[in-house]
């Protein structure tokens, strides 16, 4: 078997080095040397242990299982989607790391995504499975870090602002239009750290024109993400333990006000359980900081609500499903449980909770007879929060 050649890198955070890593050509992290005089730099993931920092660089790549991502790795003469976080020297839209080759003569502002034109050649294929255009010489660095399933694409708009491109499983366009729909309940709300999306056009299967969404980065070179995850790696947690409360004791060791943990949760976990979102999961959740001072700016504006409103459920069986046993992939596993966690039930007003279904319209896929079905039961959720807010218990007893 033939050896795999090792290169080494420095991890930079922005032009701080703050370790030599040892990488092999499939992209797997070897040996790595922390910079002890930028120790605080380093990532805060990878911080606990060896394991911990080889978890969080596999963890920067795009997930293997993204719809598409065979095909996009095969176009493009990726051996792994590693391999193509190698090529693309580790650079994101949502922090301020990447890895520079040892002896070159490369600095962040040469490279940083931020400021630099790119074309996200791996979204691209991705999104346009039938469009496959290689168009990497149009850019010097290719886009290969974010997170998710979906299809997703970076894009720059006229003005130099960056923005992500996502598309939708299977034949409805549900999760884009489940992306509004929640935007339009947070603006009547009068919320406002969340993320808006709005819609957009897609070449899809059949050279047809369909429907994705799209949001602005609200990350820059001054502010950097840092998922619950990621934060929940720098403490021991107990098998089978919630990790509600781990996360608001790191959040509050590096900064962050319990009030201002509440406020954010509170609102969350209750619009959340408004429009079904059963996919609030550790990554779906993010902290804001300086990545030039480390300073904690706050959580990150909600994100990823497509998967909600029963986008995974025939319509023939929407009348079937059980709201007080929704499974969720969360703090915990029912998602009626999640309301335990709410300490101002008022968080929410639900007199501000009456969002328009027109959005719906705009998908081909049974709409006629899937709306109704939708509505109503946004109608038993409103009724069953109502409830919560006059102080019922709702999880504790399954009937209501």
């Amino acid at each position: 078997m033939a050896k795999k050649s090792v290169n080494e890198y420095y991890l930079m955070h922005k032009d701080i080095p703050v370790c030599l890593m040892e990488i092999s050509n499939d992209g797997t992290l070897g040996k790595y040397r922390k910079n002890n005089s930028a120790i605080e730099h380093f990532p805060l993931g990878g911080q606990m242990n060896d394991m911990k920092f080889h978890d969080w660089w596999k963890d920067r790549a795009i997930p293997k299982t993204r719809h598409g991502a065979k095909t996009a790795l095969q176009r493009l003469g990726y051996a792994s989607t590693n391999c193509a976080l190698v090529d693309n020297l580790a650079l994101s839209l949502s922090d301020c790391y990447w890895i520079k080759p040892r002896g070159a003569d490369l600095t962040w502002n040469d490279v940083n995504l931020f400021t630099n034109d790119f074309v996200d050649t791996f979204g691209e294929i991705t999104i346009n499975q039938d469009h496959l255009i290689d168009i990497r010489k149009k850019t010097r660095f290719n886009c290969a870090t974010s997170q998710g399933e979906l299809q997703k694409k970076w894009c720059i708009d006229d003005t130099g602002r960056r923005y992500m491109v996502k598309g939708n499983y299977g034949e409805s366009y549900q999760q884009s239009l489940n992306e509004l729909f929640a935007t339009e309940l947070h603006m009547q709300q009068g919320y406002s750290n969340y993320t808006k999306y709005t819609l957009t056009k897609l070449s899809v299967e059949g050279d047809m024109e369909g429907i994705g969404c799209l949001s602005y980065d609200f990350c820059s070179e001054n502010i950097e993400c840092i998922s619950a995850w990621e934060l929940l790696q720098t403490t021991k947690l107990k098998q089978n333990e919630s990790y509600f409360y781990p996360l608001k004791k790191v959040c509050m060791d590096i900064g962050m006000t319990e009030q201002a943990f509440h406020e954010f949760m509170d609102y969350q976990i209750m619009t959340d359980y408004l429009i079904s979102n059963t996919d609030r999961h550790m990554n779906n959740i993010a902290i804001m900081r300086n990545p030039d001072t480390l300073e904690l700016l706050g959580f990150a504006p909600i994100y990823d609500s497509g998967n909600s409103m029963f986008y995974n459920v025939p319509y023939e069986k929407l009348d079937s499903v059980k709201l007080d046993d929704i499974k969720t992939h969360s703090f915990v596993e029912r998602e009626c449980k999640l309301l335990s966690y709410v300490k101002n039930r008022n968080a929410v007003d639900l007199n501000k909770a009456q969002v328009s279904f027109d959005i719906y319209t705009n998908d081909i896929y049974e709409r006629q007879i899937r709306i109704p079905k939708l509505k109503a039961k946004y109608e038993q959720k409103l009724a069953r929060l109502s409830a919560f807010q006059a102080g019922k218990d709702i999880w504790k007893a399954r009937k209501f």
